[in-house]
């Protein structure tokens, strides 16, 4: 065996620029599939990535019956034991607290149903970077009276920075709640509807609003890895009381998930047409370096050496160069991908641009590093060429000596 490695390895090099041509089909393939799939990938986690920032979180533990029925009565109050713990979680890199509820809003004769958001101001900066699509006026602080409405409720209620905001509610266990609060900001959100509804009130005055002193709808929760987020549920359900529960994005937003997988699937068919044509273009190269060598296949057999040592011989060949072109090709796509993933494309085209920061996306093409998305491409690859690899072995079987030496 250590013989016919060694025959192949050097006859590999007997024609370098053969070689190097098969073995450059291999890192192109390679190069490709994974920057395909590194920009799909990285598209993905950036689209998911703004979307939970728009309001949900990547994860929130909440009462178990507040997501089927949110109201204040679906509440419970997170003891500073359970948030230390949480924090603890490895990947678990933000825990604010929220309480969340309905009013009717008014200025004079104008009225309006809104989504009222009791936050932590500087924790709900850091999810939703609300502060940097304040328009007017400025943000919320921690223990601000003020409020900040969107641009549409403003224009409705004919509200600026400064007036009284009338809002009207149903407190905690039946409370009645009412009270005026100074439009302390307006801001520009990218989700039209929350533009029209939303409220920001600081925590504390959206709990002595709605009378409910130390209560919360829901703690959110964020991580840099949202592919983890299945494994950070299972952790952080271990530690929860029974009466609580805890979702991912995934469950409080499946349209984004269902909208994703199916561009997916379309993505894994463009790569499997990719695929082909990779195995087309590695089928021409592999089956002109055996009809180059076809006289050479003959004489060897001529002089006695077995017809499967040849093919033994040359299914090496072909593993090596399957090898040192798969190697080859995920280092040069991970340096790629790596480069691009700190430097994101940016898009060309102010209406292109424009309507990328109208829905809240950045105006760039993200890659990701997920190391399978570079080895999943790799394995594939090198699995074509040893499917490949088949064609020689079958023409050595059929091969006839007369004929060959003809060549």
């Amino acid at each position: 065996m250590r013989t016919n490695i060694k025959l192949a390895w050097r006859n590999l090099w007997r024609n370098k620029r053969r070689t190097i041509i098969t073995i450059s089909s291999i890192v192109f393939s390679v190069l490709l599939a994974s920057f395909m799939r590194s920009l799909q990938e990285g598209s993905y986690g950036s689209m998911i990535d703004n979307v939970v920032k728009f309001y949900s979180g990547y994860l929130q533990v909440q009462d178990s019956a507040f997501w089927d029925e949110r109201t204040l009565e679906n509440t419970f109050q997170p003891s500073p034991e359970l948030i230390s713990n949480i924090k603890k979680i490895d990947d678990v890199t933000l825990v604010s607290h929220r309480i969340e509820s309905a009013a009717l809003t008014a200025n004079g004769m104008r009225s309006k149903p809104a989504m009222v958001l009791g936050i932590e101001p500087e924790l709900e900066d850091k999810i939703t970077n609300i502060s940097k699509k304040i328009t007017k006026g400025s943000f919320l602080t921690p223990h601000d009276n003020g409020v900040v409405i969107g641009e549409g409720m403003a224009s409705y209620l004919e509200l600026g920075v400064g007036d009284t905001l009338t809002m009207i509610s149903q407190g905690y266990h039946g409370i009645s709640a009412n009270g005026l609060f100074r439009v302390k900001g307006i801001m520009s959100h990218p989700n039209k509807e929350y533009d029209n509804r939303l409220i920001y009130l600081s925590l504390e005055t959206a709990r002595n609003f709605y009378s409910a002193p130390g209560i919360s709808t829901s703690l959110v929760i964020m991580t840099d890895n949202h592919y983890g987020v299945n494994q950070l549920k299972k952790k952080i359900g271990k530690i929860l009381p029974e009466q609580n529960t805890v979702m991912t994005w995934v469950e409080m937003q499946p349209e984004l998930e269902q909208l994703i997988q199916s561009d997916r699937g379309g993505g894994i068919i463009m790569l499997g047409v990719l695929y082909v044509v990779i195995a087309f273009g590695m089928f021409s190269v592999v089956m002109m370096m055996v009809k180059e060598r076809k006289r050479e296949f003959g004489v060897i057999h001529a002089v006695g050496m077995r017809k499967t040592k040849i093919s033994t011989m040359l299914f090496l060949e072909t593993l090596m160069i399957g090898v040192i072109g798969s190697i080859i090709g995920l280092f040069i796509s991970v340096l790629i991908a790596f480069y691009f993933y700190h430097n994101p494309i940016p898009f060309s085209g102010e209406q292109v641009v424009s309507a990328s920061e109208k829905f809240g996306m950045a105006p760039y093409l993200f890659f990701s590093m997920k190391p399978s998305l570079f080895y999943n491409q790799m394995i594939l690859v090198f699995s074509i060429s040893l499917i490949i690899s088949l064609f020689p072995i079958y023409n050595i079987h059929r091969l006839k000596i007369t004929k060959a030496m003809r060549n």
